[in-house]
């Protein structure tokens, strides 16, 4: 009889388990509370990549202003590339890098791209130079922060930086995930041959290799580096990634952080009239 009533006890348990609500508001917390969490999130990251896009369209506007003042500049500040060209000439620009030694930074962790004595000669001049230093300035401020590159960052990491160490760093990996060219035109995407007509139109376009770094919901809208740079990604992106290689270094980013990273394409364009400059000069006086 004692055996029969446990089984009629645990029966009458197992009936009543249906109606037995504890823990149901913690369930209910979880169920509500995780794809809000995502949605957050990646409203984050999004944000993030607007902001980037026009900090870029900013970068090229920038640019193309300076280009329409630098390509009908005297010779004598570029090493004497004759106006209107930038594949010749030795920049006499302003070094960063100086600044960076003189700021006792000079080894901060930064990713310098190969020299341009070993890519192509194409728009690697002294004008060129001054145009890129135009577009970089306001993208050293995309650039993520040192301790925010790896598989184990944080939001807080995202969002919040210390300008000054942080100097060098940006610099070198804007030098690595930037490229800066003048185009033939604005619909087009070959590149401007030399001399540019002092009267024409100029674009510039800005190609930047923007790394995502809000956990969890960058895997589902940005892209792994080795993804971006092979031939895994469509037309538009190996596009990019071709224009990356030759006028920037973006694999040096993987000496950066984990091989986890990801990251996004961004471009910007702007066109303006070219100013040319009827003044004279040693090289066009009578």
């Amino acid at each position: 009889m004692a055996q029969l009533g446990f089984k009629g006890e645990e029966n009458l348990s197992l009936r009543g388990l249906h109606l037995d609500c504890r823990g149901v508001v913690y369930v209910e917390f979880l169920l509500a509370f995780i794809p809000l969490f995502l949605l957050f999130l990646g409203t984050c990251q999004l944000v993030l990549l607007t902001s980037a896009r026009v900090i870029v369209s900013h970068a090229a506007a920038t640019a193309v202003r300076s280009a329409i003042v630098v390509l009908e500049d005297t010779a004598d500040d570029y090493g004497g590339a004759p106006r209107g060209n930038l594949s010749k000439g030795k920049s006499g620009s302003f070094d960063w890098q100086g600044l960076l030694g003189r700021l006792g930074m000079g080894n901060a962790g930064t990713a310098s791209s190969s020299s341009n004595s070993s890519k192509a000669s194409v728009q690697h001049g002294a004008r060129m130079t001054a145009i890129r230093l135009a577009a970089t300035t306001p993208l050293l401020t995309l650039a993520p922060r040192m301790d925010s590159m790896g598989s184990n960052d944080t939001l807080e990491k995202t969002l919040v930086s210390d300008s000054a160490a942080q100097l060098a760093f940006a610099y070198g990996y804007t030098e690595a995930a930037a490229a800066v060219v003048v185009k033939s035109s604005e619909s087009g995407d070959a590149l401007a041959h030399d001399p540019i007509d002092s009267k024409g139109s100029v674009t510039v376009e800005v190609t930047y290799l923007y790394h995502c770094g809000v956990p969890v919901v960058r895997g589902l809208i940005c892209r792994s580096l080795s993804y971006l740079l092979d031939s895994h990604a469509d037309s538009d992106d190996t596009k990019k990634a071709e224009r990356l290689s030759q006028f920037a270094n973006p694999r040096v980013l993987t000496a950066l952080g984990s091989s986890s990273g990801r990251y996004a394409f961004l471009t910007g364009q702007a066109t303006l009239t070219n100013q040319g400059a009827n003044y004279l000069t040693a090289e066009n006086s009578p």
